[in-house]
């Protein structure tokens, strides 16, 4: 469940990381990703694109829309506490997903309807460390898809991970899954 980091924006059909996984792991990954999505539109459709499926887990990760609309961490980290209940209720264990780095690009012309970059990037690495307190907190398994991300495995906005930055994202849910599967 996801924006466009999940759902592979800029990159061709079957090389984001949940595509990735099915050939890598032995277990079924749905891409419930959509580019442009916020962790509110993820809340409205997890029943419809989750629950229905009765998976046994849910990987979550979103936030970076939701910045820049300018939404506040606490109401990114209330839609994402939502979902991890809303997949307990339904017996579907969460994974949260800790997003990979933004890398200002060299060059940029700042057209953004809503938010600088600079500004963008500061709030991404506060939001992550929110992040992070409420997966301490709340005790969720996560995923930490920073790991081994390179300026040079984004594409030229420096946001979205081009397929190689997919093949290190999958590495890095991979190494996380295998544990979490095996401690069940």
């Amino acid at each position: 469940m996801g924006d466009s980091l999940t759902e592979g924006y800029g990159i061709r059909q079957g090389c984001s990381w949940p595509s990735i996984l099915n050939h890598i792991l032995p277990h079924e990954f749905i891409n419930s990703g959509i580019s442009g999505d916020t962790t509110a539109g993820m809340l409205a459709r997890f029943h419809e694109m989750v629950i229905t499926h009765k998976p046994e887990y849910v990987i979550i990760m979103g936030g970076t829309n939701d910045i820049s609309f300018n939404v506040p961490d606490n109401q990114i980290i209330g839609n994402i506490v939502a979902m991890t209940r809303l997949a307990r209720h339904h017996n579907i264990q969460s994974i949260i997903g800790l997003l990979p780095p933004f890398f200002i690009p060299k060059e940029y012309e700042d057209d953004s309807l809503f938010v600088e970059l600079p500004v963008l990037y500061k709030r991404l690495i506060e939001y992550q460390d929110t992040l992070h307190k409420f997966i301490l907190v709340d005790e969720q398994p996560n995923i930490d898809f920073s790991k081994n991300m390179l300026p040079n495995f984004y594409l030229s906005d420096g946001l979205h991970p081009n397929e190689k930055g997919h093949e290190v994202m999958a590495e890095n849910a991979k190494e996380q899954l295998v544990r979490i599967f095996e401690a069940e």
